[in-house]
């Protein structure tokens, strides 16, 4: 009998938490369910991401070579992709997959799901982006929504509350594994083995808040917490960073480790994570951090509280606040019992509740409620 095929589609010039996501999925669907995903790649844009090796060969990769900002063609080429490959369902990440997906849904008649990652509104650009999207998802049969506060958002778009799935991400072992002992880990990246390191782990832009995380860490500095910022990630906001560091006069207390293809590594050298987003809803990193066993300093946005208990399995402070980072990681430096009873919650709790196994048998029960399978 043949696999029912899902195919999604995906605009991602790297592995982002939607692509991480459906590598998670890939690998945990059964034999009788195949993912497809068709990456749309910009014009001059380099080779796609390597899903389908990062999923040990679970999912199949498409590309679609985009001929400009607005291309007709994508549409008719999505379609061919769908029919070639027998697709039963369509799924998509963002609002250019959304209508592809919107479009090819009409062509050959299967369900299509819609996913909502969260908003941000770091320009006018993307704030058009994000109104397409709301345009766009309520004219889907479901809605994946990665938290309950996703949801919210969702249905006051217009979504009708039935037609949401609450799917959370999933973490996996395998993607955070490193050979490297912790003194390895540390001297790859320049850092000395006798230091407090917190790791900030994401894209260098607005949004992810890293001008209050390193604020926060003259404050810290200031009260005398012995801690150092390792900056894991790129992005558009990476020299203001650098020059605000060098404003602050942080010098080697913080360090700019760049993109970073195994970011177990970074976990592997850290002895915490520091998340100061002004914007989230599901943030893998502090899935990853917590299963790993590190205590967390994070912001009150998105699914934050619902990941961690709401305070209980981690340092949980207002948004927009550096003092407020500065006192929870000087708190969390101070006290290593407190930071070992909320790393034992957080740790058993995460595996639990974000298991890979899990979050497919979400979607397989989504699927069922289609009628796919």
């Amino acid at each position: 009998m043949a696999p029912t095929v899902v195919l999604s589609f995906l605009d991602a010039p790297v592995v982002t938490g939607p692509a991480r996501g459906l590598i998670h999925l890939a690998r945990a669907l059964p034999p009788d369910v195949r993912l497809h995903v068709a990456i749309l790649r910009g014009r001059g844009a380099g080779p796609a991401p390597p899903l389908d090796v990062l999923s040990d060969g679970a999912l199949t990769v498409h590309e679609i070579q985009e001929r400009g900002a607005y291309d007709p063609t994508i549409v008719a080429r999505a379609l061919s992709i769908a029919w070639q490959i027998n697709a039963r369902v369509l799924q998509s990440h963002s609002y250019k997959p959304h209508l592809i997906a919107m479009a090819v849904r009409a062509a050959k008649r299967v369900p299509w799901v819609g996913h909502h990652h969260g908003w941000t509104a770091e320009s006018e650009k993307v704030k058009r982006y994000h109104r397409i999207d709301a345009w766009s998802l309520p004219r889907a049969d479901r809605v994946v929504a990665v938290a309950q506060s996703a949801r919210e958002i969702v249905v006051r778009e217009g979504v009708q509350p039935d037609r949401v799935v609450v799917i959370p991400n999933a973490v996996d072992a395998r993607d955070l594994e490193t050979p490297m002992t912790r003194g390895e880990a540390r001297a790859a990246m320049g850092i000395p083995p006798d230091v407090f390191v917190a790791a900030v782990v994401g894209r260098l832009s607005h949004e992810k808040g890293q001008d209050l995380a390193l604020r926060a860490l003259a404050m810290a500095r200031a009260q005398g917490a012995e801690v150092t910022f390792a900056l894991a990630g790129d992005g558009p906001d990476r020299a203001m960073l650098e020059a605000l560091a060098k404003d602050l006069g942080l010098g080697v207390a913080v360090r700019f480790l760049g993109h970073q293809k195994q970011v177990g590594v970074v976990y592997r050298a850290s002895d915490m994570l520091v998340m100061p987003s002004r914007s989230e809803a599901m943030p893998n990193a502090l899935l990853e951090a917590m299963s790993l066993g590190l205590p967390v300093v994070a912001t009150r946005v998105g699914g934050v509280p619902e990941v961690a208990d709401d305070g209980e399995m981690a340092w949980i402070v207002e948004p927009e606040s550096a003092e407020a980072i500065a006192r929870a990681v000087v708190d969390c430096v101070a006290r290593p019992d407190e930071r070992a009873r909320r790393v034992a919650l957080a740790r058993a709790r995460t595996w639990e509740r974000h298991d890979p196994s899990r979050r497919a048998d979400r979607y397989l029960a989504l699927y069922s409620a289609l009628g796919i399978r």
